[in-house]
This record gives structure tokens, C-alpha cells and sequence, in this order.
């Protein structure tokens, strides 16, 4: 299956190198390898990603703009359109997922590794400064009772966010407990100190 931009279904497996080695292995922590194809250029791996969604937008009948732009060395994919509400799904769980395939998609057709993230109708900006404003109050929450808060599962980008923004409240702490996809972030206020009476007060 081939879908309109050319791009191999996710399910396939890559064709071969041309060069006829082996092929790359993308899992390497140390990138791609068994070819010889040097790293593709930033315009390169965004005009491919745009090509990719566009096709994905295409397919699905869904009509929508997808602008490229490249942002200390990444490249963002923004889906702009009318109703996108289809294309982030709930907590954006659908759009994790638009990106995990296009990124599998690019990596297999240029063979490297590449540093890629789409967007759809600035949802990240806005779920981030969501995230930051509920790390914020739990945080002070937490500190002002001296004890834990327990928040809801989270993916491993959005407790980033939330440790990122509870380091910043002083006399408050977090950690993340349990295993996917139930993993979480304890919001842990600092004990208050017990109160020691002053010496020079009693009596």
C-alpha cells in the first residue's frame, strides 16, 4: 500500500538502500547504519514532512494547510484548517500518534534519524501553558499542606513540563512513579518544620 505522496505504508517494511548494503538500522544509539547517505539538510527533512501530512490530508479528506518551519534545529510541522478537532483526539493522544508516524515515514525515506515534531492548530503552546499553570497551583497546593499530590497519568513530554515548572516553586518537589502508559507525577510540598518554642518567650 502507497499512500498519494509516494510515502511506503508505516506497516512495510523500507525498500532496500540503492547503494545495495545494508539496510540502516534507526534504532542505533548511535543513528543510522549500513548506508552511505550523508545526513539530509533541515529544508530537506521539512519539505518532506510537509509532503507527507499533506498526503495524510489529502487522504483523509481533510482540508488543511501544513507549513514547515525550522526552530533551533527542528523542524515543525503546523496543521492549520477548520476542523481539526479530529486530528488532536482527546489530551491529544491523536496527534502523538500523527507525529510518531510521520517521523517513522521521513526517517525511512531519507534513512537517518531526524528531529521532527508537527502541531496542529497550536495545540502544544496552549496544552504547555495549561500544564504550567496546573503544575504551578498543585505545586503551591502541595507546599502549603506539607504533603504529596498524586496528578493524573501523563505522557513522558507533559511531565517534563510538569517537573519544568514545579523546579521553579520554591519549598516544592515532583517525581514521576509507576510504568507506561500509567506513569505520573507525585507533587510533593516541603514538611513544615515543627515549631520549637522559643526559650526566650517562655516562662
Amino acid at each position: 500500500m502507497t499512500d498519494p505522496q509516494g510515502f511506503g505504508s508505516p506497516s512495510e517494511p523500507p525498500p532496500p538502500p540503492a547503494s545495495g548494503g545494508a539496510e540502516p538500522d534507526l534504532d542505533s544509539p548511535n543513528g543510522p547504519t549500513g548506508g552511505e547517505e550523508s545526513a539530509p539538510s533541515l529544508e530537506t527533512v521539512a519539505e518532506t514532512g510537509r509532503s507527507f501530512v499533506s498526503g495524510l490530508l489529502e487522504a483523509m479528506s481533510i482540508e488543511g494547510d501544513v507549513e514547515a518551519v525550522i526552530e533551533e534545529g527542528n523542524v515543525v510541522l503546523n496543521v492549520s484548517g477548520g476542523d481539526m478537532g479530529a486530528m488532536i483526539g482527546r489530551r491529544g493522544q491523536t496527534l502523538e500518534a500523527l507525529q510518531e508516524i510521520t517521523r517513522t515515514a521521513v526517517q525511512r525515506r531519507l534513512r537517518n534519524r531526524v528531529r521532527l515534531s508537527v502541531d496542529v492548530e497550536a495545540y502544544r503552546a496552549r496544552r504547555r501553558a495549561s500544564l504550567e499553570d496546573y503544575a504551578r497551583s498543585m505545586a503551591e497546593r502541595a507546599k502549603e499542606r506539607g504533603t504529596e499530590i498524586e496528578l493524573e497519568p501523563m505522557n513522558a513530554y507533559e511531565r517534563k513540563i510538569i517537573h519544568d515548572a514545579v523546579a521553579v516553586v520554591d519549598g516544592a518537589t515532583s517525581f514521576s512513579e509507576g510504568e507506561e502508559p500509567g506513569r505520573k507525577v507525585i507533587v510533593r510540598g516541603d514538611v513544615p518544620a515543627p515549631q520549637v518554642p522559643d526559650p526566650s518567650e517562655e516562662g
